[in-house]
């Protein structure tokens, strides 16, 4: 089958305050193997972003302030751009190699695959126990492969026609990509992972950024995937996880000889359940009394 792409791949690019690291990602960019067009959602940044990418981007979209919602900016891209092949790329995630581009578009292999997302690795300065979700997450894609879904917009390549048969819900704050790529799934699409498609993307979290972030993928879990009795019980939702976690965060530091990272990932891992579970118990609550 021949990959279906144009002499210029339309590349996405959403951006918000990403100052300095914007800057390597469009050093990034130039070096990449492929022709391709860059257009930018800029979240009102205020930090010298949008001058950056301005230098190499074809049209550079001005989103202002509180009018950011995702599925609805996601939708305005595939409307404006014109490829089969449309990649996405969020500011801060810096391309590793110049065939990153190229790497995404080859894993199309088939035509049931609506999209494909490329593999994340932790920025130098990134806390252990963040690295060590980053790369729990990605990595060689065997522990992604036993979960229930997995998909990551911030690098990632979507099929237009699958997008025609299956947009973006404009009524989500958090979690769009999850949600789309499950919908896809859904509708007999496959969903790719492309682990030499390399980007440098991670965070460091404070504890309230930590927990407002999955409060919001709790509440957006609810109307994401279909729950048991036993799937959305405070047990197998919220405890059995935080064990593991913990769990999983000792051998990672300890191995390490971090002992404060250990104890530390109590406390991280409690914002974490305590989020999600709340934002998820307030999902249930509006689905509840919806009509």
């Amino acid at each position: 089958m021949e990959t279906p792409v144009r002499k210029a791949l339309d590349v996405v690019m959403r951006s918000h305050n990403d100052m300095p690291i914007v800057a390597r990602t469009i050093e990034a960019l130039r070096r990449q193997s492929m022709p391709f067009r860059l257009t930018v959602f800029d979240n009102a940044s205020s930090d010298g972003t949008r001058a950056v990418l301005s230098d190499l981007a074809e049209r550079v979209i001005h989103v202002p302030a509180g009018a950011y919602v995702p599925g609805r900016v996601l939708n305005e891209a595939m409307t404006l751009t014109e490829s089969e092949l449309v990649v996405f790329l969020n500011s801060d995630c810096v391309p590793q190699h110049p065939e990153w581009l190229e790497s995404l578009v080859q894993g199309f292999k088939k035509d049931t695959t609506a999209a494909v997302f490329g593999r994340q690795i932790p920025r130098p300065d990134c806390h252990p126990l963040f690295a060590r979700d980053t790369e729990a997450t990605f990595g060689d894609g065997e522990r992604q492969a036993r979960w229930r879904h997995c998909f990551s917009m911030a690098s990632s390549a979507i099929r237009r026609s699958a997008w025609r048969a299956v947009p973006f819900d404009e009524t989500l704050a958090y979690s769009e990509d999850i949600d789309w790529s499950w919908r896809a799934r859904s509708r007999g699409f496959d969903i790719g992972y492309v682990s030499e498609a390399v980007v440098e993307h991670s965070h460091n979290y404070t504890l309230k950024q930590f927990y407002r972030r999955h409060f919001g993928e709790g509440e957006a879990e609810v109307s994401i995937f279909d729950w048991s009795p036993w799937q959305r019980s405070f047990l197998r939702y919220s405890l059995l996880p935080y064990l593991r976690q913990v769990g999983e965060d000792w051998q990672y530091t300890l191995r390490q000889g971090a002992i404060a990272h250990a104890l530390y990932a109590l406390v991280l891992r409690t914002a974490q359940l305590s989020g999600r579970r709340a934002g998820f118990r307030k999902g249930l609550r509006s689905q509840r009394f919806c009509p």
